[in-house]
């Protein structure tokens, strides 16, 4: 292997790739030397290639212990690397444990079993596999010394497979799952907020429901027409306020009477009636009610030394620099503050209502019976300009963006617009900022999508630089990244289901059966090659089932076609030759469907070209009798809606994440076709 090859080994620079045709294709050798200089090397300079080459490959036999160390807990070990004139001598360790206490002990590493070893100065280093005691899931700190010279490295304790519930190992459970800012009631302010939330989980709850799946909730971009969408987020440390509900913190009670006028009701009306969420207008009426209420806080509360005033003093104690970070950014890039927007205080005391109110839904989720409560949404990245890759901006690179590589609905590929992250510096800090991520996103919630969880392998890139729609595969560390996403979800109790669709390699699908993480599984996708869908005892067991979702057509929409119509109204389908071909398609689908439900004694007598009741509580009903661990409805299906809330491969084309359910959640849920129809999935989820 020549210096370059083993360089773009070490940075995990992909030579090659199977297309979605399953054809091996070839990456261009200036592509990848181009990934190389986006990471700061210089792959044309031979020495600079040799000095980095010797820093990621021979630097670390130089060390005893490597900065951090990622073991299994149940029978920790750790490679004790040596140099020879080493290997007689007496080493002393010491454990320091996440709760304060300490291990010790003492070896010789020539006594210890040799588990690799290294040429390198003229000598031959050795790795020495070192037991240790059984430990605690959690992060460590392990001290070695001969007497002389001393190393010391983190030591992540973790387990084998991620957390699971009891009751997910002997039931099938199912939930809603909706689009927050989509919930209507008579109360909000023209988006659907953490009240709207407290309304819905316990009627999800008195029909049966053990959890509520959410978009991500991340903080966004204020600047920008990306700001509507959840994937594309300024920070996914933190959280939108745009879903904090005023009137029900304490301080509204002393605002209301001087800011709600006639004119100020109007305002609020109009927006709560729109079908689509208007989210400048939406934010400019609550930040003038929030920067109202923050005045009355720091007079009455924080100045007081209230138990309220001190409850936000800890809240910024333990968000430490991060939130401290999150809070100057915003005032540099906040639209919508006016008279505290360059007040950090202010923005760190909206994170901590969202997040105060966010923790009140999880706890009523539990209260009202679920088993699980929440499900949050990791998005895959954030966008360029916002606070967490300003941050972290040495882990995120410009130069690139994720993205996906061609397939026949996008023949140049995807550019999803988020900077890649780098995977050696993710290494190098010893995943700390990976770990924050986990660790924020998996509070106040019982389980976390995990959105392209691929990206724990590989990312596309997408290479700015290029006009040829370049791009190929980096590699990321996954073993290392599954492990410390088990940890967290152990430590936070916290269910992981990773969104695994498409085309996903099969080693991965391998390390997720190992670990026991779910996937995520889509009804329409779920067919034969001959195009049959799968009967319900063939679904896969180890999932959670979705019947419809944010990316995909609701049932109304799919079955009737319009989807189809749509998109070639949009230009997604080229023309019109095209639309036959799918619109064909379709209605094979829908035949195979047809025997789908007819199989499973579900038909209903009559089905015509629109979807009614009947026959989506069929189509749900037979989703119920699947073996996968989890399911989820879509709220929207549950009205028949046939509007959807986004459509991938659009941007300014379709007011994408921005239309609202149709009723109010207290009608859906009082509705009594809906009633019956949730009636009928706990009976076959509990059957």
């Amino acid at each position: 292997m020549t210096e370059l090859e083993k360089l773009f080994y070490l940075c995990g620079i992909s030579a090659d790739y199977l297309d979605y045709g399953g054809q091996r294709r070839e990456v261009p050798l200036a592509q990848r030397q181009r990934v190389l200089r986006l990471m700061g090397l210089e792959p044309e300079d031979p020495a600079a290639l040799a000095a980095a080459v010797e820093r990621l490959d021979a630097d670390p036999w130089r060390r005893w212990l490597p900065h951090y160390s990622i073991i299994a807990a149940d029978s920790p070990e750790i490679a004790l690397r040596v140099h020879p004139d080493q290997l007689a001598a007496t080493f002393t360790w010491e454990l320091i444990l996440e709760n304060g206490d300490a291990l010790t002990g003492d070896c010789q590493p020539e006594t210890l079993p040799e588990v690799g070893d290294y040429h390198a100065d003229g000598v031959r280093y050795s790795a020495r596999q070192l037991p240790l005691p059984a430990l605690a899931l959690g992060y460590h700190t392990l001290r070695v010394t001969d007497g002389v010279q001393s190393a010391s490295s983190r030591v992540m304790a973790c387990p084998d497979r991620f957390y699971a519930p009891e009751a997910l190992a002997r039931e099938r459970l199912w939930g809603i799952s909706c689009q927050l800012y989509t919930l209507r009631s008579g109360r909000n302010w023209g988006v659907g907020d953490f009240t709207d939330l407290l309304q819905l989980l316990p009627l999800a709850a008195a029909a049966g429901a053990d959890l509520v799946g959410l978009n991500p909730l991340h903080a966004p971009c204020s600047e920008g027409d990306a700001m509507a969408s959840p994937y594309s987020p300024s920070d996914r440390r933190f959280l939108n306020p745009q879903y904090i509900d005023p009137e029900c913190e304490p301080e509204w009670e002393t605002v209301a009477a001087t800011l709600v006028t006639p004119a100020w009701q109007e305002r609020r009306d109009q927006l709560r009636v729109m079908p689509l969420v208007d989210y400048e207008a939406v934010n400019q009426l609550k930040y003038e009610a929030l920067e109202a209420m923050f005045s009355v806080f720091r007079r009455e509360q924080r100045k007081a030394g209230t138990e309220r005033g001190r409850a936000f003093r800890r809240f910024v104690t333990e968000g430490g620099s991060a939130l401290e970070g999150f809070a100057r950014h915003q005032v540099d890039h906040n639209a919508w503050a006016r008279i505290y927007r360059t007040e950090p205080q202010f923005h760190a005391w909206l994170q901590w209502l969202a997040s105060c109110q966010l923790q009140r839904c999880q706890q009523v989720a539990l209260d009202s019976g679920m088993r699980m409560g929440l499900m949050r949404d990791l998005a895959v990245g954030a966008v360029g300009r916002g606070c967490e890759v300003e941050q972290a901006r040495g882990l995120y690179l410009a130069g690139a963006s994720i993205g996906a590589p061609p397939d026949p609905f996008a023949p140049h590929g995807q550019d999803w617009g988020l900077p890649v992250p780098h995977p050696l510096r993710l290494r190098e800090s010893g995943f700390r900022f990976f770990i924050d991520l986990l660790h924020k996103n998996m509070s106040a919630c019982g389980a976390l999508r995990v959105d392209h969880v691929m990206a724990l392998m590989r990312l596309w890139w997408c290479l700015h630089d290029a006009d040829d729609h370049a791009g190929l595969y980096v590699f990321y560390p996954r073993d290392e990244m599954l492990a410390l996403l088990r940890l967290e979800s152990w430590r936070h109790h916290c269910v992981v289901v990773g969104e695994d669709l498409g085309v996903v390699p099969d080693e991965f699908r391998q390390a997720m059966r190992r670990s026991a993480l779910l996937g995520n599984r889509l009804f329409y996708f779920e067919q034969h090659h001959d195009g049959r869908f799968r009967a319900p005892d063939e679904l896969p067991e180890d999932v959670l089932l979705m019947v419809t979702n944010h990316d995909v057509p609701t049932l109304a929409d799919w079955w009737r076609g319009s989807d189809l119509q749509r998109r070639r109204e949009l230009g997604l389908i080229p023309d019109e030759d095209a639309l036959a071909q799918q619109v064909q398609q379709r209605e094979a689908d829908r035949t195979q469907l047809c025997d789908w439900l007819a199989s499973n004694g579900l038909l209903p007598a009559e089905v015509g070209p629109e979807l009614d009741m009947t026959l989506c509580s069929a189509i749900h009903q037979g989703c119920a009798r699947g073996a996968s661990r989890l399911l989820l409805l879509q709220l929207e299906d549950l009205q028949l809606l046939a509007e959807p809330v986004n459509i991938p491969g659009t941007w300014r084309e379709y007011p994408n994440w921005r239309r609202k359910q149709a009723q109010l959640t207290t009608a859906i849920f009082a509705a009594p076709d809906v009633q019956a129809l949730l009636a009928a999935v706990d009976r076959e989820r509990r059957a």
